[in-house]
C-alpha cells in the first residue's frame, strides 16, 4: 500500500466525518471497494482506523499517542512565537502573551512594536487580574466566587480613573467579553495605553492564556477597532490548533 493512499484515506476523517463505511470512502476516492478495503485492513492492524459494530471505520486510538507527544514537543511560547511576530508585523504594535497564576496574571512572551513610541511591558511581569486587555481575557472561564476572591483578598485596586474596582462592572465586563470573544482596555492600568485582548483555550475548552495588542492610545484609538479584533481572534485560533 503506497504512502499517498494511506494519507489519502486518513485525510477523509475530520470533525463532520468521523465515522465512514467501505463504500463512502471507495467512492471518495474513486477505487474500488476491494482495494479500499485492503488499505482499511492494513490500517487497522496498526491501529491507525477501528471498525465499529455498525460497520463503519474511525480513527483509531493509536492517534491519541501521538497527539500526546506532539503537544509534548510543543510548548505555549514555542507555538505561540512566529504567530506573535506575524501579529506584529501586520499590526506594528506590541504583541503579549499571558497567563494566570492564581490571582495574578504573568507576561509569559511580549513581541515589542518596532515604532519609536511604545508600550513598556516585560516578560516575565507580574500584572493584577481585574484591569488591564490580556488580564481581562484570562477571566472569562472564572466563575463568580473566583472573583468575590478578588476582593476578598484585597487584589482589587484602583490603578487609573478607568480601572474596574466595582464588582458588578466588572462581572458585566467579564460577561460581555465572553459574549464578544474579546477584552478591551483604555487606560485601565497604564495611562494612555489602549490593549485589546483574546482567551486562549486548550483542545480541552479551558482558558490556558491570552493573547492581546497593546499600543498608545493616540494610535490606537483612531484604529478600525474591528480589524485589530479580527486579526487577534484570527492569531488566537492558530495558537489554539497547536495546545
Amino acid at each position: 500500500m503506497s504512502a499517498e493512499k494511506t494519507l489519502a484515506i486518513l485525510d477523509l476523517f475530520d470533525f463532520e466525518n468521523r465515522a465512514l463505511t467501505v463504500s463512502e470512502i471507495a467512492k471518495r476516492l474513486n477505487q474500488p471497494v476491494s482495494s479500499s478495503y485492503r488499505h482499511l485492513r492494513v490500517l487497522k492492524d496498526f491501529g491507525y482506523i477501528m471498525e465499529s459494530s455498525d460497520g463503519k471505520y474511525r480513527l483509531g486510538y493509536r492517534f491519541l499517542k501521538m497527539a500526546r507527544i506532539v503537544r509534548s514537543d510543543n510548548s505555549l511560547m514555542t507555538v505561540s512565537r512566529p504567530i506573535m511576530e506575524k501579529l506584529m508585523e501586520e499590526t506594528e504594535e506590541t504583541i503579549i502573551l499571558s497567563v494566570r497564576s492564581n490571582f495574578q496574571a504573568v507576561c509569559l512572551d511580549i513581541i515589542p512594536s518596532p515604532r519609536p513610541v511604545k508600550v513598556t511591558s516585560v516578560q516575565g511581569g507580574i500584572v493584577p487580574l481585574h484591569c488591564g486587555a490580556t488580564s481581562k481575557a484570562l477571566l472569562v472561564s472564572m466563575n463568580e466566587q473566583f472573583i468575590d476572591n478578588l476582593f476578598e483578598q484585597g487584589l482589587v485596586k484602583k490603578y487609573r480613573e478607568n480601572t474596574l474596582i466595582d464588582k458588578k462592572s466588572l462581572i458585566e465586563d467579564i460577561e460581555r467579553i465572553r459574549h464578544e470573544g474579546y477584552s478591551f482596555s483604555d487606560s485601565e492600568l497604564d495611562d494612555g495605553v489602549v490593549s485589546y485582548g483574546v482567551p486562549i483555550h486548550d483542545y480541552n475548552g479551558n482558558v490556558v492564556a491570552s493573547l492581546g495588542i497593546s499600543g498608545p492610545r493616540e494610535r490606537m484609538i483612531d484604529q478600525d477597532r474591528h480589524l485589530f479584533v479580527d486579526k487577534l481572534k484570527k492569531a488566537g485560533k492558530e495558537i489554539e490548533q497547536y495546545i
